[in-house]
């Protein structure tokens, strides 16, 4: 009975995205691997017919003062017969804690595509200062370092060329258990050019997941992006909202 109504609710969600937990890693917290993963569909019929497939996959690789961190997502969608959605991201970050304290650094990697945003390819490397802020949350840290970023269009113009920027990070990331069944989750990014601080992106998501089973949970998912310096005829703001089943695989 309880997977039918699940089912049900994964398939009238206009907008549902398998998108996997954004939790803050904890260097120390498990021993060896561990990961997640997550599955969503939706299928709306009517006035549009649409439909979306979605999967999400995390793993992570614990030692004593340092781990590996990993985030796999894509997304295909279609509305009326014609594809609407195609995108996909693969994220890869080393985390080291620094002396014993509640500092880490972290090296990162990744790379995207939203063929709906005309980028072909987006490429990131670089690395951040964390601290740990143990007051009130169960989990929380700021972040603040600095990103290569390369960025090329479906096709290449005086409109949409390629972009190669040096960006300021900075991160905000917290859980709170609300009880022992029920948490909330944010992570936030800003993350301006250094050489024009007009030329900015916002990243925020919202997670409010509540656990079904010692490994299965149920989340709802509110995202905004904005994106100061979109390509031509693309919007600066994006915002959605997404429902998944997340399955814990350790």
């Amino acid at each position: 009975m309880l997977t039918k109504i699940l089912l049900s609710i994964l398939c009238s969600v206009s907008l549902s995205y398998g998108f996997v937990s954004v939790k803050p890693p904890v260097i120390g917290e498990k021993e060896g691997w561990d990961g997640e993963i997550s599955l969503g569909g939706a299928y709306n019929s009517g006035n549009t017919d649409s439909s979306a497939v979605n999967f999400g996959l995390k793993a992570e690789y614990h030692e004593t003062i340092w781990m590996l961190y990993s985030l796999a997502s894509y997304t295909y969608g279609e509305a009326n017969g014609e594809k609407n959605k195609d995108q996909g991201i693969f994220h890869l970050r080393y985390i080291h804690n620094i002396g014993n304290t509640l500092y880490d650094y972290e090296i990162f990697g990744q790379t995207e595509f939203n063929k709906f945003q005309d980028i072909k390819v987006r490429n990131l490397a670089g690395a951040n200062i964390r601290r740990k802020i143990t007051d009130f949350f169960d989990r929380c840290y700021v972040g603040l370092g600095l990103f290569y970023s390369h960025m090329e269009p479906d096709v290449v113009s005086d409109l949409n060329p390629v972009y190669d920027r040096i960006k300021l990070n900075t991160y905000l990331s917290f859980t709170k258990k609300v009880n022992e069944h029920f948490s909330v989750t944010y992570l936030g990014f800003y993350q301006p050019n250094v050489e024009d601080f007009s030329d900015y992106r916002i990243y925020q998501i919202l997670q409010l997941d509540t656990l079904l089973g010692k490994n299965l949970s149920l989340g709802l998912d509110f995202s905004h992006k904005y994106n100061a310096t979109p390509y031509h005829q693309v919007d600066k703001t994006d915002i959605s909202s997404m429902i998944s089943l997340k399955y814990k695989l350790k």
